[in-house]
């Protein structure tokens, strides 16, 4: 590490000013790369991410709207790089539109509010943003998107799987993926459809300053995904990107500084609609399919589609170093969310046998289970689980299942807190309005309960 990166590192952030440039891509189309900049009082340290989009055999030319999506990318993906040094200054010397200042100021607020909260920095959540003013961009189409070529993402676990299921029987499907990994490759191939996988490579230096001291955490990955979704989806001729985000990723985990942090919020409603009004001007349909459903009726169906033996919830599954790979860690809490909320449906010998042991009766995860289920002074995990209300129904479901009832994490007096009457159980089967599913996505969406 040279002492160029020490000072910027240890500067005051109001002296440090963050640089989104122009993207640059290929001729093709296949190839963006995003030049991002940290510039101090007398230094300057240069990142280039790229990201490259899956062959396609007969391209969209680049035009306008593909060089509005790559801006929105850049602004997206730069929150992985400034979070290193938060500046106090965002500069975008091209310039914003309205709409792109909106949407940088939201991702940075919403989707770094963990990350914030984590490093107790709060002011990082509200830096200055000094851009030109830019024309409006165009207003959305006239002719709505038709979907019947769709996009459809998929990370290996059982939101996307019951998604892709459901969608496959309404539209021609493709299933998209950032990055390859084991879960999405073996999901992909239980499925029978085709995939596109996109790359997207982070600027090493970025991991050697974290190493170095630079502030680190939790960005808004799906922000990022979601619209290289979209550049795909654009260049290949779909009109339509489907994620599997349902209705739990818009619950916050906590309040912090007057700002609602998180864990989820590139999944949530409120980024849903953000992305959908920067990108349906320019024929993208951008939507999530499991929104107006519950993680409970979401795992009933999944229970039911034969794919037990391949998915993955856990991001121990996902790590950067294969050898420290594993299916399931059966420590974390997304372990402990999907094995409460799956036991309901499943066996419990094919529980067991699918996590490699019971979870309930695993004492260090009961803290876990506790915040799960919203008992003591706890808040919902860090990560992508459900409301306590969906975790609560689930457990209610055990208390009288054959294989659960005589359980000793079912039969705990303490836990009995977290019984709800049969009512509010069924109300979770519901189907709410909060979405933005039209015509067939809706119907087939609807038919998952």
């Amino acid at each position: 590490m040279t002492d160029l990166h020490a000072d910027l590192l240890g500067a005051d952030p109001r002296t440090l000013t963050f640089h989104i440039d122009e993207p640059q891509i290929s001729e093709d189309g296949q190839k963006v790369e995003l030049p991002f900049r940290v510039t101090g009082p007398s230094d300057e340290v240069s990142f280039v991410e790229t990201v490259t989009l899956p062959s396609i055999d007969d391209p969209r030319p680049v035009d306008d709207a593909f060089r509005a999506l790559t801006r929105l990318l850049a602004l997206a993906a730069g929150t992985s790089y400034y979070k290193a040094f938060v500046p106090s200054v965002i500069s975008v010397a091209s310039g914003l539109n309205p709409a792109e200042r909106v949407f940088l100021a939201e991702v940075v607020t919403g989707g770094l509010a963990e990350f914030a909260y984590r490093n107790d920095l709060p002011d990082a959540l509200f830096p200055t943003i000094e851009a030109p003013e830019l024309a409006a961009p165009p207003s959305a189409p006239a002719v709505a998107p038709t979907h019947d070529r769709a996009l459809v993402a998929v990370g290996g676990g059982k939101d996307s799987i019951v998604t892709l299921e459901a969608v496959r029987r309404v539209a021609d499907v493709r299933l998209f993926s950032v990055n390859s990994y084991e879960p999405i490759t073996r999901t992909a191939e239980a499925s029978g459809l085709p995939i596109d996988t996109a790359r997207r490579s982070i600027d090493p230096l970025l991991f050697a300053l974290n190493d170095a001291g630079a502030h680190n955490g939790h960005v808004p990955v799906t922000a990022i995904n979601s619209i290289i979704a979209c550049l795909t989806a654009l260049r290949g001729g779909q009109d339509t990107v489907v994620f599997a985000n349902e209705a739990s990723s818009s619950y916050g985990n906590l309040q912090w500084h007057g700002v609602e942090v998180n864990h989820q919020w590139s999944k949530g409603i409120g980024y849903e609609e953000l992305l959908r009004s920067q990108v349906s001007p320019y024929g993208v349909d951008y939507v999530s399919f499991l929104r107006p459903l519950t993680e409970l009726a979401i795992i009933r169906r999944f229970a039911s589609l034969g794919y037990l033996d391949v998915f993955t919830s856990c991001n121990r599954a996902f790590h950067l170093e294969e050898s420290r790979r594993r299916n399931w860690c059966g420590e974390c809490p997304k372990c402990a969310f999907v094995f409460l909320m799956l036991s309901p449906f499943v066996p419990q010998t094919q529980m067991d046998s699918i996590f490699g042991k019971d979870l309930f009766a695993d004492e260090l995860l009961r803290p876990l289970f506790l915040d799960l289920l919203a008992i003591g002074d706890g808040h919902k995990p860090f990560e992508c689980v459900g409301e306590p209300s969906e975790c609560r129904a689930a457990y209610t479901l055990l208390q009288d299942h054959p294989d659960w009832s005589a359980h000793p994490f079912v039969v705990d007096p303490e836990l009995k807190v977290a019984v709800v009457s049969p009512a509010e159980v069924e109300a979770l089967f519901s189907f709410s309005d909060e979405h933005f599913l039209t015509g067939e996505l809706e119907k087939a969406a609807r038919a998952v309960l």
